[in-house]
């Protein structure tokens, strides 16, 4: 079961299938778009499930919104046509009194800095920080974020000195911009090997040079791109948080958390090589 606790950023629908989505505590939001849309269903069950399903043929990514107790969270529910039925089942939280629970894949909590071409097996293995649920929800127009991350991502090219490559898997940083108070970082996925590469889950993090101890998670309101890169193929991807400001000797860290346990993809790439007009003294 694909099991996401605290932070689920994704959810996947799929034709002739429910998507079951289960918490600790009773559901008391549970929102697509924004309150009207006609691509998916859903009925709450037990007070603590959800049951979704896709009722047109190709429905359109939209944002989700569920509150269960004290928490709320804020995600992109999604349609892939061939997507795993072991992929369709999310937990959002444990029982309260249970301990709050996040997804983490262990490791040193300050990892070394991804260099090009490290070579290593694992080099980055990032404990990732818990999303700090009290964080205000933001709405985003789904098909205008769509529209400008597909036109963002064309003629990107890899900045090849802040790239990490692991298992035949690269990636790379490209290029950034701030729009209507949204931040758009792309990235470049490279797939040598003969099997096809899927993440399932993108975590970005802000990390702040006057407190190195603490990494805050930026929000993913919405991702352009494929999840999965074909063998020998490559992709661009798109990733939308909400806007803020860095200071230039601040970091950005990306973290792929790929399928089948293989090992995290982490990118640091330096607040310097941002436009500026992101940048705060």
């Amino acid at each position: 079961m694909a099991q996401q606790v605290g932070r689920t950023d994704t959810v996947l629908t799929k034709r002739g299938a429910s998507t079951l989505i289960t918490s600790g505590s009773p559901i008391t939001t549970f929102q697509i778009g924004d309150g009207k849309n006609t691509d998916y269903d859903y009925r709450i069950v037990d007070g603590n499930m959800a049951v979704v399903r896709a009722v047109t043929a190709s429905p359109k990514p939209t944002n989700l919104i569920v509150r269960e107790g004290d928490n709320i969270h804020y995600m992109i529910l999604t349609y892939r046509e061939n997507a795993d039925l072991a992929k369709l089942k999310y937990v959002l939280s444990k029982k309260p009194g249970g301990g709050k629970e996040t997804v983490m894949a262990g490791g040193t909590p300050e990892p070394r800095h991804g260099d090009k071409d490290s070579g290593n097996k694992n080099p980055n293995t990032l404990q990732l920080p818990v999303e700090d649920d009290s964080a205000p929800l933001i709405s985003v127009d789904t098909v205008t974020v769509s529209d400008l991350a597909e036109d963002f991502k064309k003629d990107s090219k890899v900045n090849h000195n802040y790239e990490v490559k692991i298992d035949g898997v690269s990636l790379g940083y490209a290029k950034a911009m701030t729009l209507s108070s949204l931040n758009y970082f792309c990235f470049h996925i490279r797939n040598k090997n003969k099997e096809p590469y899927e993440f399932v889950k993108a975590t970005l993090i802000h990390k702040e040079k006057k407190d190195t101890a603490v990494l805050h998670t930026m929000p993913l309101l919405y991702k352009k791109g494929p999840a999965a890169i074909e063998a020998h193929g490559e992709a661009q991807e798109v990733f939308v948080v909400p806007s803020r400001t860095f200071k230039k000797e601040d970091e950005i860290i990306i973290v792929l958390e790929p399928a089948d346990n293989k090992p995290q993809l982490v990118l640091y790439v330096p607040a310097s090589t941002l436009p500026k007009y992101m940048l705060t003294k």
